[in-house]
């Protein structure tokens, strides 16, 4: 089982990285836009990092903030059309560079819209055409076999998490909030329960 505690101590390794090097300034600059918004937040990415973008979106969303998730390779497949003035992109790729995430920048530049980035550092192509980028490293030699995201993908998340708990504080959200967009499931009964507790005490 060494590689398994070897993964364990390398991802809260990477994990109390990311919390020392985060640049704290874009991170606020993220949660405004985020937040100020009046449009859809458009999740987007390729492979793994796809799938990280598609979690953003499903989050999002659970805290009133109106998302949809873009398959990266779809944008200039007709997506594009999904896209208004008044909507914000969100782009996850770690390496900065994917080349369906660089050519739909070019796109969003013409339409004016906001363009946010995760990426693995600050100076890469597609940080440097965001609005907004924010850096979550991760080096090489943490992810699986060198080469396979585990470790990227676990410090996006944490970051995003992070962003997502900025959020839902100035938005002043309760579990009456949560309950209008998520009556169903374990976390629908435990919103309604604490709702019912909140009304008696009130009374």
């Amino acid at each position: 089982m060494r590689a398994f505690r070897a993964s364990l101590d390398g991802g809260v390794a990477a994990l109390s990285r990311a919390n020392e090097s985060l640049d704290l300034v874009s991170a606020e600059r993220m949660v405004e836009a985020l937040v100020s918004c009046s449009g859809r937040r458009l999740c987007t990415g390729v492979g793994k990092s796809g799938l990280v973008a598609a979690r953003m979106a499903a989050s999002l969303n659970s805290i009133g903030l109106p998302s949809q998730w873009v398959h990266g390779a779809e944008w200039v497949h007709g997506d594009l059309g999904a896209m208004s003035a008044s909507d914000t992109v969100l782009a996850v790729s770690h390496s900065g560079t994917t080349a369906e995430l660089l050519q739909l920048a070019t796109h969003i530049r013409s339409r004016r819209v906001q363009l946010l980035a995760f990426t693995g550092a600050a100076d890469t192509p597609l940080a440097k055409l965001a609005s907004v980028s924010l850096a979550c490293e991760a080096a090489a030699p943490s992810e699986l076999l060198g080469l396979l995201p585990t470790t990227s993908t676990l410090v996006t998340h944490h970051v995003f998490n992070a962003l997502l708990s900025e959020c839902a504080s100035r938005l002043t959200l309760t579990s009456a909030d949560v309950l209008k967009q998520h009556p169903g499931g374990q976390i629908g009964r435990r919103a309604s329960s604490e709702q019912t507790e909140s009304e008696s005490s009130d009374i």
